[in-house]
């Protein structure tokens, strides 16, 4: 069993984190909402993190579920996309988001959007200005 969770792109309001697994044995890669997704310059203090997008490929027979606080939200299988344009899923949105892949393997990209608990410089203007 081997899994990474990776960021592969972190702002005051963004993240994107990959979990891969590259085992044959169910693993987690957890996605802690008070350490992955917070920046080395911000503070948190009771994060809240809604579901951006889901993106994933699986290896055939293995599927992945994505849980918050104990409650199962998605279920996959093969490859796929949900992109949540215009809206976002804040189920269970302060819990840390759980990602469990089950079979042979595969890699499941989870798109957040930082909705607040991250200090004074969250959210920044239309100009990039963080004041």
């Amino acid at each position: 069993m081997a899994v990474t969770v990776d960021i592969l792109k972190l702002t005051q309001v963004h993240g994107v984190i990959a979990v891969r697994e590259t085992g044959t044995t169910p693993a987690t890669g957890t996605i802690a909402l008070a350490t992955t997704l917070l920046k080395g310059t911000e503070t948190q203090a009771s994060p809240v993190v809604n579901l951006k997008a889901i993106h994933w490929a699986l290896d055939t027979g293995a599927t992945a579920t994505i849980t918050r606080n104990g409650q199962i939200l998605y279920t996959l299988s093969e490859s796929g996309s949900l992109d949540f344009y215009g809206f976002t899923d804040n189920t269970e949105n302060a819990s840390d988001i759980a990602v469990d892949v089950l079979g042979a393997g595969g890699t499941v990209l989870v798109e957040c959007s930082k909705v607040s608990g991250y200090g004074s410089q969250q959210h920044q203007g239309a100009d990039g200005d963080l004041g």
